[in-house]
């Protein structure tokens, strides 16, 4: 809890200093400082109790920001960032999160229009006042409204990752508590959802664990508080559901509270034909409990096979476990390597050699080194002389391994009209080709569908990245026919990528069940821009749970990696 808080604060630091017109320096120590916080693997917390000059080693972080992580865990604030608030209304922060509309535009319309909310925002742009701005237009007025009324979808809910993060912080403060026999989480998280509306947690134990967890650092209202039951509303704003119950009923309540609803009524059901009844504590035939402790217990008492929580929607899973009760659901352990990844040859933060080492720390086979090309200028992309000076640092590392690889890439930029920005002459040289759209993200559905099967086409294109360029609680899809692409993939045995980045978690549920059923190989990829980000495997596990994947329909699943050059 306390990273994302941290996180935060400099990434409106940053943001608030851009609209001020501060150093560009200043701006970028803080955003990068955000970005790497955001997603770093070990709570600051932490480390600063183990030594806080410890926190200097981390990347991004000097001895100044340092300085302001100390403050905010011995204040609970950051000066700094509380006297910049205070220089803009509040309503300046929300405009900042709107999807495309950075520092800049929101500096814009505060100087120009004196635009400070939100609302002022839409109805200045439904009045057209935006379109005669300097660098807007009828097109960009019309893109302010759909982000205004796409944030209020997107921030309805909290990213996974995001409520993962606080879950476990809540955990592990539960778990030193001497009063506390078990606790965990349940509800969407546990199913894995994309996002979450709020946090379940079980517990079981002394009901004095109700006012230790009203207690707990990070609360900022006390909703509700009972016996058995509690519900505080923490400072991020998500709100968090604590049950202590019995310990014989712990496996009953985590399979009731996990859900989904429209599970547990079909399984509930299942019970009913066989005389017997489901609730929150245990299994019953007639006033006698016959199973609750574990969720395993449950499933044998109405005899079916264990069904993982990711599955657990009532979309066919109970029937589809009856006719494969032997199905076996992706494992870490089944992961032969990671296809997508960044080093500081673009806009990573690690080098080759630490990506290497961080990929055999994880057991992997080969890692793909897929740095941007040439028109992600923003990205440090890489014209063909520098591509191929790093495919010879490859080669030089790779005869230092022993039952390892690096694999040669590159993620390469799907421009308009379909053809990609790097020569088939450097593709053919690379092991793996991962094609990626980073930009016209508003074309219509069919310009777009078509530019992304002409680029798929291409007899070098090894995977199809991020396929539909959504950030998780961020930014939406861009319009395009997924089913046709696909189904152009199978045919030029191209794989579409689960993206596990928790930014992304692209494809949904959806569409990796459609992947499983149509053939089409998916491809697991971290998106890593350091070598911590290897971690991310664990979200598209989940997500691949939630598509009913198994390891032959993940293709770096597969034990040789010959696979993956084409016949050209």
């Amino acid at each position: 809890m306390e990273n994302q808080k941290i996180a935060k604060i400099f990434s409106e630091t940053s943001d608030i200093l851009e609209i001020l017109g501060d150093s560009r320096f200043k701006i970028r120590a803080y955003r990068q400082a955000s970005q790497t916080i955001e997603t770093y693997p070990y709570h600051l917390r932490d480390i600063y109790e183990d030594d806080p000059k410890k926190l200097d080693d981390i990347p991004g972080i000097g001895k100044a920001l340092m300085g302001k992580i100390i403050e905010i865990f011995e204040t609970g604030d950051c000066r700094k960032h509380v006297d910049l608030v205070r220089k803009i209304k509040p309503g300046v922060l929300d405009i900042l999160r709107l999807r495309g509309i950075g520092p800049k535009k929101t500096k814009l319309f505060l100087d120009e229009l004196g635009i400070d909310s939100v609302v002022k925002l839409k109805d200045a742009a439904k009045r057209g006042l935006l379109r005669e701005l300097p660098g807007m237009g009828e097109k960009s007025e019309d893109d302010v409204l759909l982000a205004i009324e796409s944030y209020g979808r997107l921030t309805a809910r909290m990213p996974m990752y995001q409520a993962l993060s606080i879950a476990e912080g809540i955990i592990d403060y539960l778990k030193v508590n001497k009063k506390v026999k078990k606790a965990t989480y349940a509800g969407s998280l546990r199913r894995r959802l994309e996002t979450i509306g709020d946090i379940d947690i079980l517990a079981c134990g002394s009901p004095k664990i109700i006012g230790d967890f009203c207690d707990m650092p990070g609360v900022a209202h006390v909703e509700a508080k009972g016996d058995t039951k509690a519900t505080v509303i923490l400072e991020s704003g998500i709100q968090v559901d604590l049950r202590v119950v019995p310990e014989e009923s712990f496996g009953a309540a985590l399979y009731y509270f996990t859900g989904s609803k429209a599970h547990n009524i079909a399984t509930r059901k299942i019970a009913q034909k066989k005389g017997m009844k489901i609730n929150e504590y245990g299994v019953f035939k007639g006033k006698k409990s016959v199973a609750g402790k574990t969720e395993d217990e449950i499933f044998k008492k109405i005899g079916l096979p264990y069904i993982i929580p990711e599955m657990r929607e009532d979309t066919g899973e109970i029937e589809f476990m009856k006719k494969n009760p032997r199905f076996k659901p992706l494992e870490e352990s089944d992961i032969q390597g990671d296809l997508h990844s960044h080093t500081d040859w673009s806009d990573g933060k690690s080098s080759l050699a630490e990506m290497a080492e961080a990929a055999q720390a994880r057991g992997y086979k080969y890692l793909a080194i897929t740095d941007h090309s040439q028109s992600v200028k923003v990205a440090h992309g890489m014209e063909v002389p520098r591509l191929e000076k790093q495919l010879l640092e490859i080669d030089k590392l790779n005869k230092g391994f022993k039952g390892f690889r690096l694999l040669k890439g590159c993620e390469v930029d799907i421009l308009k009209d379909g053809s990609l920005d790097m020569p088939d002459s450097i593709l053919e040289k690379l092991d793996i080709v991962v094609a990626s759209v980073h930009t016209y993200f508003q074309l219509p559905e069919k310009e777009q569908t078509t530019r992304i099967i002409k680029a798929i086409q291409n007899p070098f294109v090894t995977l199809l990245a991020h396929p539909t360029g959504k950030l998780t609680g961020m930014r939406e899809a861009y319009d395009v026919d997924l089913l046709k692409v696909m189904r152009a993939a199978k045919k030029a045995q191209v794989a579409i990528e689960l993206n596990c980045n928790p930014f992304r978690l692209d494809l949904d549920t959806k569409h990796l069940r459609a992947a499983r059923d149509m053939g089409v190989m998916v491809s697991l990829g971290t998106d890593s821009h350091s070598a911590s980000h290897l971690e991310f495997i664990e979200y598209g596990i989940a997500m691949a749970h939630r598509g009913w994947l198994q390891p032959e329909n993940i293709l770096n699943c597969q034990k040789c990696i010959d696979f993956i050059r084409k016949n050209h």
